[in-house]
Order: structure tokens, then sequence, then C-alpha cells
């Protein structure tokens, strides 16, 4: 969570929360590397100086599943079923839910900082090569900061 002030607003303005990032955590153990999570056809090679990978955000929400759990929540495109119940069970403004679809398979969902958009996500590593962790960058840090060393 984030919390953010403009530095533009009156003195006492009231600053509002983001999700700055989301993280899944598959074991808990420290991620010793990082790599871009990409799928079949990504080539980072490909991009523009200000491009990125990452997943498309709709109504301001992203998630994450397993791919094994594609196509088990019936409805959502249509803005209805699981996924859209739990979203409005925790309402507007920064916030994290679970749907659960067909089968038993769950949906960690979250509100996206900026809204819609697309976001990169790392896999982290540990020492052995296993996954430990997914996290998405919400790109509230910016990425050029000049800070000391």
């Amino acid at each position: 969570m984030a919390t953010l002030v403009d530095p533009l607003d009156r003195p006492g303005a009231r600053p509002h929360n983001r999700i700055a990032a989301a993280r899944l955590v598959v074991r808990d153990t420290p991620a010793a590397a990082w790599e871009l999570a990409l799928v079949p056809g990504d080539d980072p090679a490909e991009l523009g100086e200000d491009e990125l990978v990452g997943y498309g955000v709709d109504a301001g929400t992203g998630c994450f599943y397993d791919a094994s759990a594609d196509g088990v929540f019936p409805g959502t495109e249509d803005e209805e079923g699981a996924v859209w119940a739990a979203m409005e069970t925790v309402g507007y403004g920064p916030a994290v839910f679970m749907a659960e679809g067909d089968d038993g398979h769950n949906l960690a969902g979250f509100t996206s900082v900026w809204g819609d958009g697309c976001y990169p996500t790392w896999t982290g590593r540990d020492a052995s090569g296993e996954v430990v962790c997914f996290v998405t960058d919400f790109g509230v840090a910016p990425r050029d900061l000049d800070l000391p060393a």
C-alpha cells in the first residue's frame, strides 16, 4: 500500500491510498533472483524504450490465478459470476479479494493503482531456481529516481 500526496495540494489535503504492488507467495523462502514473467510469444528484446511486458488490466482490477483455472470463472467477461460477486464485497478503493471458481480453483484479485493499463509481473526464484513468488509492479514509485548513494 502506498499513501500518495500531491505536492501541489493545499496544506492539510487528505492523502489517498493505492496498492503499489501485489505479491503472490508460492513458498515462504527468500527470492535470490528475479526475472520478468513472460508468456509464449513475449520478447522483451522487441520492446521500445518506454514499452513493457505485462498483463492487461480492465475494470481497474488485476489478479493472479493458475493457467489451469482458465475458463473456470464463467460470466467474468459479462461482468457477472464469482469474480464480480467477490469484487462487489470489497467496494471501491484499495482492496484485495478472493473468488472461488468451478472445481475449487481460487483467484486472488486486487485493485490496480492507476486503474486500467498494462503492468509487469516479476517472478522471484530461490537459490535452487524454484519459484517462490510473483510480484506485479503498479508503477507507483518513479523508475527514474535520482537517489543519493
